[in-house]
């Protein structure tokens, strides 16, 4: 049997709210994953992209995954593939490179792969790092390649960090759809979705594990639902088992709705929900109403949460403003809008990620995509000049 840690989407360096406190929950998660690989005696660590939140990573960044690969202490195989956020802009150099002498990095040009051999077996590790939605027919091809590969080995793991059609919505851009991600591995590990999800492909099992923390308020659900942390997966000739691996030292975040007209008493509810936890939470509060008095609302709910909250983020939603909100869904398209008036798929996919990112107040956030959808541009301005 062979046992393999998937983890994906760490970030390191991300300061969510420009907190540190946010940085530092990043950190954290990674020393307890690293605990969790070494108890379980797992032989192979694969990172499925955006192992750093950028291509130019921090100090920081760069000293706490030092310690994680210390604390694992050349005990375990670790496999990295680049995401969207940690390729380099034109064609420099990774910033995984610096660990090349304790990490593998795949795919950085295409199709790769290696063979281990493990009480006496071959296991075959292949991958391939992001590739952007415009050069989707290369990545199939190139994903073909690894499929006819995989077909002769008896355990086989695929490492993608690509946005897959059927586990997106449909107004998400996406770079595959489900029937052109090879059916010869064992294991898909896919790396880009922030939730966990599972399905049973071909031969095997596909799986995103999700971000180890919660990198944007849009994934409080998931979280919620199904966790935070990593896949511990065992593989033998008959079956495969995923187990997850829930981190403890996830910061929850909390998502309220306030009515203004009867704002105390939810205000007092809000306060008496809010659980005993080693970290302060961070509250989204959404309050509704007419005639809102904002600087009040603001007040009362930093006097109450004070000491109870690392962060509060308040929304004030107005009845009038609710109207836009109370369209039922399906009746129009942003995105479809969006394309037909800048009459640019690229630009208006840009525009719908900007736009659901502000509605949720991410200003940092959305910058960060600003700024690398404009380095990408370059990027491929340069390659198409070379």
């Amino acid at each position: 049997m062979i046992r393999i840690a998937h983890l994906a989407d760490t970030h390191l360096g991300y300061k969510q709210y420009n907190l540190d406190e946010r940085e530092q929950d990043l950190y954290d998660v990674l020393d307890e994953t690293a605990d969790k690989v070494l108890k379980e005696r797992v032989d192979i660590l694969i990172h499925s992209g955006d192992l750093f939140e950028s291509a130019r990573p921090t100090t920081r960044a760069y000293y706490e995954f030092k310690k994680f690969l210390s604390k694992l202490d050349g005990k375990i195989k670790i496999f990295t593939i680049l995401g969207d956020h940690d390729t380099p802009k034109r064609r420099g150099m990774p910033p995984h490179m610096l660990f090349e002498d304790r990490i593998e990095i795949l795919g950085i040009t295409g199709a790769d792969h290696r063979i281990l051999r493990i009480d006496g077996e071959e296991v075959l590790i292949a991958g391939i790092s992001h590739f952007g939605r415009r050069y989707r027919d290369l990545l199939i091809q190139e994903l073909e390649k690894l499929d006819s590969l995989a077909a002769k080995y008896t355990t086989s793991i695929l490492m993608l960090h690509q946005a897959i059609e059927k586990f997106f919505t449909r107004e998400e851009v996406f770079e595959l759809r489900l029937d052109e991600v090879p059916r010869n591995f064992r294991y898909c590990a896919m790396g880009h979705l922030h939730t966990r999800v599972r399905a049973s492909h071909g031969d095997g099992e596909l799986a995103y594990s999700g971000s180890t923390e919660i990198i944007r308020r849009d994934e409080i659900v998931g979280w919620e639902k199904h966790g935070k942390g990593c896949h511990i997966i065992d593989i033998d000739d008959e079956k495969i088992q995923i187990n997850e691996f829930n981190a403890e030292s996830i910061r929850p975040q909390m998502q309220v709705k306030l009515h203004y007209s009867n704002f105390q008493n939810d205000l007092e509810t809000l306060v008496n929900s809010i659980q005993k936890s080693t970290k302060l939470p961070i509250v989204h509060a959404n309050v509704e109403g007419k005639e809102i008095d904002r600087q009040y609302v603001y007040q009362a709910l930093t006097e109450a949460l004070a000491d109870k909250a690392l962060q509060i983020r308040p929304e004030i939603n107005e009845a009038h403003e609710r109207q836009l909100e109370e369209i039922k869904p399906g009746s129009f398209n942003i995105n479809q809008i969006l394309k037909e008036y800048l009459k640019d798929e690229t630009t208006a996919e840009l525009g719908y990620e900007l736009f659901k990112l502000l509605r949720y107040g991410e200003v940092e956030e959305a910058k960060k995509v600003a700024e690398e959808y404009f380095s990408k541009e370059e990027k491929n301005t340069d390659i198409k000049k070379g």
